[in-house]
């Protein structure tokens, strides 16, 4: 390259640094320009709108409903409203401009207290406050605290509860460690309008608990305080069972007796009933001895009867301690309401492994610990899984305290 060449080649490659070098910058500035740009909608104006009006207030369980008149601004976005739930925290809840109607919740007492409603339109300008004064009624956390009470139960304990507004509440049990501290033994997430739930796997030994209800915003019922000595169970001995036949119980048939299902033997074999019967269906069993009833287990007849045919699919329990032998049911308890659950939900005559395993295993079916000793269980069948006209079933197994 000659010497001409050469210092035309410098200066071009002089000015493209310098081009470059302006190009960076220029991009930088672009940059920062952008990087200042307000972030959301660009304000339109600085003007708040008008108040809302005529604000009526009805009290409600734990809260309050406010309904009012919107102002007439074209740049109306929506109406909130603030107030203080618990510890001077401070919350706040919308409704769009399409409603003229606010729900306030979330108390855990009936106190008096303020709320500040205010307009807001498109420019985030927020109105004059309303102030609003409420008196929320009494909330459903101490509503179903009331209702909440723990019994001994088999192995455990049980809570019993009433939720008539079905509010979404955690049922909460507590029992003193080794520390003697009070530590969460079992949690109930329900919504139901009568619940219950127990704790099991404890020795029979007097235990202090506390239970308490609490809601989504933390509140809480009053701590109700109970000693309790879970009860022993075990399982009635077979060998004290004896058949009753009462003058409305069904017949056996094909051989297949009632003791049958009290001879230890799971298997394609047990109690079953003649076709043509009409429902419901009943058998009676003499356990031998008094006591109370924690659960039974049903054995459906095995190999492919499983969930079909005349396998029990809903049945009542019912018990009595002494025996009326004209066969009316005045004089007798019912313990419980029992239904077969096919685990996978296939159709009649189709079955899964789990649910073989589940037939094979028992199906159990719980009695409340409130209900009184029985010496007289009364098996009272509704439905068979075929939705035949009888009934039959391999073995029953009875468990309680009869001490």
């Amino acid at each position: 390259m000659d010497g001409n060449n050469s210092y035309l080649f410098n200066l071009n490659r002089s000015k493209m640094k310098n081009n470059l070098f302006l190009l960076v910058i220029s991009l930088g500035i672009i940059i920062c320009s952008c990087d200042e740009e307000p972030i959301g909608q660009i304000p339109t104006d600085s003007l708040p709108p008008a108040p809302v009006s005529n604000v009526q207030v009805e009290n409600i369980a734990g809260g309050a409903l406010l309904t009012y008149t919107l102002p007439d601004n074209e740049d109306l976005l929506y109406v909130k409203a603030v107030y203080s739930l618990k510890d001077g925290v401070t919350s706040e809840v919308k409704a769009s401009l399409y409603t003229d109607t606010l729900k306030i919740e979330g108390f855990g007492d009936m106190q008096a207290r303020q709320v500040s409603v205010y307009a807001v339109d498109r420019s985030k300008n927020e109105s004059e406050p309303v102030q609003i004064a409420i008196e929320p009624l009494e909330p459903p956390v101490l509503t179903i605290g009331k209702t909440l009470r723990l019994v001994e139960d088999f192995g455990g304990v049980h809570a019993y509860w009433e939720n008539s507004d079905r509010a979404e509440v955690s049922i909460v049990i507590t029992k003193t460690d080794h520390n003697e501290e009070y530590t969460p033994l079992e949690v109930f997430y329900t919504s139901l309008a009568v619940g219950d739930g127990a704790a099991r796997g404890l020795d029979t030994l007097e235990s202090y608990f506390a239970t308490y209800v609490e809601d989504r915003w933390g509140n809480k019922s009053e701590i109700k305080y109970d000693t309790l000595v879970p009860l022993f169970e075990q399982q009635f001995d077979p060998a004290n069972f004896k058949e009753v036949k009462l003058p409305n119980d069904v017949e056996s048939a094909y051989g297949w007796v009632l003791s049958n299902i009290w001879d230890g033997t799971v298997g394609d074999q047990g109690f079953h009933t003649a076709s043509g019967g009409d429902w419901p269906q009943s058998f009676t069993i003499d356990l031998g001895v008094t006591g109370k009833v924690s659960r039974i287990k049903e054995y459906q007849r095995q190999n492919d009867w499983i969930y079909r045919h005349g396998n029990l699919k809903k049945f009542e329990v019912w018990g009595a301690a002494t025996l009326d032998p004209s066969g009316s049911w005045d004089s007798w308890v019912k313990l419980m309401d029992c239904e077969s659950v096919k685990p996978s939900g296939l159709p009649l005559g189709q079955y899964s492994s789990e649910d073989q395993t589940w037939a094979v295993s028992g199906e159990e079916f719980i009695n409340s610990p409130e209900n009184p000793p029985v010496r007289y269980i009364r098996i009272l069948v509704t439905e068979d899984w075929s939705g035949g006209d009888f009934l039959h079933l391999s073995e029953l197994e009875v468990f309680g305290d009869y001490r």
